[in-house]
């Protein structure tokens, strides 16, 4: 049960920190001050709707490994496979700090 919890709340934070990237993606673009860096599947300019719709799949797929080690009672597995939605996160929290950067040059 341990685990599930653990599962949970690294797929909560790798959501939370996605919402937060675009949601600041978004007040950047708005703003006018630049465009999307990663651009793939999504363009320059994209609305929250398509940074989720590219994001949410990977944030899945980094689960993927965890998610297997929970089925296959693999603690080690389960356990190395946790880094994934919390890397993935840490990278969202990277990108929405350069936009808040951004927003606060402006002003």
């Amino acid at each position: 049960m341990t685990e599930l919890v653990y599962l949970a709340l690294a797929f909560a934070f790798a959501i939370g920190c996605n919402i937060y990237d675009a949601t600041m993606t978004e007040k950047g673009l708005a703003a006018g001050l630049a465009v999307e860096e990663n651009t793939w599947l999504v363009g320059s300019t994209p609305k929250a709707w398509q940074l989720y719709a590219r994001d949410i799949p990977i944030i899945f797929l980094a689960s993927a490994l965890s998610i297997i080690g929970l089925f296959t009672h693999n603690p080690t597995l389960f356990y190395a496979g946790l880094a994934g939605p919390i890397v993935a996160g840490a990278k969202h929290i990277v990108g929405g700090r350069e936009w808040a950067a951004l927003l606060t040059a402006k002003k």
